[in-house]
């Protein structure tokens, strides 16, 4: 017994000694690890390779790596953990307990009176309506974090879609320039050179110029929706999701598809809402308490050794609610029905919003479609008519083109964010598109 009570203060004075290191030593360590990082990551960026990506294997990369998704799985993998917690909650739980007392001046000669070793068993019953409370809240939980999660994988689709059509004009811009041969032209010039340059090889360089801005912005915004940096990624635009929502636009009266899982998001947020008054409420009840004390389950203690006995165990059960003579309870049932109130004036206000955003939004989607099918008509007449030599001509047809081609652009992404506001709203295409990953 004298050995084993040397080598727990053994150990006793190591943990001490552990737990007193340096913190700048551990921050060295931490940021040594970032560094490493640091520098493994500039390796793979220096000379990135291009690497091709379609609709499908882009969309599963994106589920698989993007953190924000990461994110929603691990607010409802939580949830979950909460919603079962509640049960383990009421498994007997044991707790284990040495003691040791002894004079200072005579701790070399420890004696196994001195150490107690008692082993403790903790059953804890909560109040019945607290349980109930706890329940209903964790099950509230777990439903709202699931909406969330596919709220969350709707919109980075769409925002995935809405990228491979911006990276598609891109590289028709690109393609556009670079057959006017000044692609790289400005960079091969003299500074005198540059100073002369014609206004044709000025709105050239400025389109160059624009396009390779565009580029360094779109390949980061690509390599972070997709989680994963290692490739200069270049989108196969095949294979998206065709919308067309111009021709067969939503009925929006047709409430069992359209925009149901937003409006399930805000019959979640008004239930979280009535269910926090209903909690204070029953701070005006009384609520029912149980419990079992018991000494305890094992004991060594001055050479004696005692087990559990069942006749030591006592039941305990009580009730009992204080008087709300400060008001406090009162009060806070006040101000959740102030809010409740607002929550529901905030919804009402929400969904005016949504429906008459929606209108607009139809037919602004018509004009937009109207405006692009026009501004490709100008561009393919221009491209079409014969050359001149003329330099006026020239710059004349370069001013054109470079508008034309602006405006063609600017209206093909906004009608693929307009249509990817209808397609959050579609359900039944999210039904079609789940049915689609299931087989």
């Amino acid at each position: 017994m004298k050995f084993f009570s040397i080598q727990f203060i053994h150990i006793f004075v190591l943990c001490i000694l552990v737990g007193c290191k340096s913190v700048q030593e551990n921050l060295n360590k931490q940021y040594d690890r970032v560094e490493k990082i640091y520098s493994e990551t500039y390796a793979q960026s220096k000379n990135k390779e291009v690497q091709e990506l379609t609709w499908e294997d882009a969309k599963e990369m994106m589920l698989e790596n993007n953190l924000e998704l990461q994110r929603a799985y691990d607010s409802l993998e939580r949830a979950r953990e909460s919603q079962a917690q509640i049960y383990w909650d009421l498994v007997p739980s044991l707790r284990f307990s040495t003691n040791l007392s002894k004079a200072l001046t005579n701790l070399g000669s420890l004696e196994s009176e001195d150490i107690r070793f008692n082993v403790f068993s903790t059953i804890n019953f909560p109040g019945l309506i607290n349980l109930y409370s706890r329940k209903y809240t964790a099950l509230l939980g777990v439903i709202k974090a699931g909406w969330d999660l596919k709220l969350k994988k709707r919109q980075l689709i769409i925002r995935l879609r809405e990228l491979f059509l911006e990276y598609s004009d891109f590289e028709s811009r690109r393609g556009n320039v670079e057959k006017s041969q000044l692609w790289s032209a400005s960079e091969n010039k003299k500074p005198a050179e540059l100073l002369t340059s014609t206004p044709e090889e000025i709105l050239i360089e400025q389109q160059a110029f624009n396009l390779r801005i565009s580029e360094n912005q779109l390949s980061q915004t690509i390599s972070k929706i997709l989680g994963n940096y290692k490739f200069k990624w270049r989108l196969v635009v095949s294979g998206i999701p065709q919308l067309f929502y111009v021709e067969n636009p939503l009925d929006l009266n047709r409430t069992d598809r359209l925009g149901v899982l937003l409006r399930q998001k805000q019959a979640a947020d008004l239930e979280a809402l009535r269910l926090t008054e209903f909690s204070t409420k029953l701070r005006y009840f009384p609520d029912i308490n149980l419990g079992v004390s018991s000494p305890p389950l094992y004991r060594i203690g001055n050479g004696v050794q005692t087990g559990f006995s069942a006749d030591d165990l006592v039941f305990q059960a009580s009730s009992g609610f204080s008087i709300d003579t400060s008001l406090r309870v009162t009060r806070q049932l006040k101000n959740v029905r102030r809010q409740i109130e607002f929550q529901n004036r905030f919804m009402r206000e929400q969904i005016r919003e949504q429906i008459q955003r929606a209108f607009l939004a139809q037919e602004e989607l018509v004009l937009v479609a109207k405006e692009l099918g026009l501004a490709k008509l100008r561009l393919e007449t221009l491209d079409a008519q014969p050359r001149s030599t003329e330099l006026d001509e020239i710059r004349i047809y370069l001013e054109k083109r470079f508008v034309l081609i602006g405006r063609v652009s600017s209206l093909q992404l906004k009608k693929a964010r307009l249509e990817g506001g209808f397609w959050l709203l579609d359900e039944e295409e999210w039904r079609k598109e789940e049915i689609e990953n299931e087989e």
